[in-house]
């Protein structure tokens, strides 16, 4: 029986590096992304007959709604749509938090809720939520992006719990500072000259340790020997010292 999984973000990033992962396994694929233009250009890279492609924006309910009416129930969903959302208190407005919070928590809530109790009937499967470093530390200028990691980090946990006697293994990830065009996007792009290249790790790890932590039933995982060896430390005053002057602006 051939697995199906749903991965959104999936055209660039860590989310098109699961698709190629997936892909080497030969799963089916329904990939989500907002871009139509990488969403197209994804397809032509992957090159893949399994993958079905969809373009929705998972900043609104109606295209979750869409989703969880229209798509096949999936063995396997990664929830790894987002953005870099960067700004000091009070500077950014009513839109951009409210598009933020529902793509990177709400809608990954109500996406995984739609999904869970066909998943449940037809006897189990695998969610993996990827959230961030940031769900567990300070990050100044960060705090709409902080909260809105933190927030999906707690309700990951929460439903791993209460789903582990469903046979649904739920497990979330929190890459640091990932290479990916995310950055770049966001107007973050002197990050990539100011954060030093330890600090770094590429999509291709980030899934590789995330996919072996979910398939072993881990509710976290940390992606990085630097990003685990430092979590103990990351709450220290002066570890978010050292950050902000790392990621400062000049």
């Amino acid at each position: 029986m051939t697995l199906r999984a749903l991965i959104t973000g999936a055209s660039s990033g860590i989310g098109f590096s699961y698709a190629e992962y997936l892909k080497n396994e030969g799963w089916y694929l329904d990939l989500v992304s907002k871009n139509e233009k990488r969403l197209e250009n994804s397809k032509k890279d992957l090159k893949y007959e399994k993958a079905s492609f969809h373009s929705a924006d998972l900043s609104k309910s109606e295209s979750i709604e869409l989703i969880t009416n229209n798509l096949d129930t999936p063995d396997l969903i990664v929830a790894n749509a987002g953005i870099a959302i960067n700004g000091a208190i009070g500077k950014l407005n009513k839109k951009e938090k409210g598009d933020a919070y529902y793509l990177m928590c709400g809608g990954v809530i109500d996406l995984i809720e739609g999904f869970v109790p066909r998943m449940v009937d037809n006897g189990g499967g695998r969610i993996v939520i990827i959230s961030s470093i940031g769900a567990i530390t300070a990050m100044p200028k960060s705090s709409i992006y902080s909260s809105i990691k933190s927030g999906i980090h707690s309700y990951g946990r929460s439903i791993a719990r209460e789903l582990k006697n469903k046979n649904i293994s739920v497990t979330v990830s929190m890459p640091g500072y990932v290479k990916t065009n995310a950055h770049k996007r966001a107007g973050l792009e002197h990050l990539e000259k100011k954060v030093p290249k330890w600090m770094w790790i590429n999509a291709k790890r980030v899934v590789e340790e995330t996919e072996k932590a979910s398939r072993h039933g881990k509710i976290e995982i940390i992606p990085g020997k630097v990003y685990r060896f430092t979590k103990p430390f990351l709450g220290y005053q002066s570890a978010i010292n050292i950050w902000q002057s790392m990621t400062k602006r000049n």
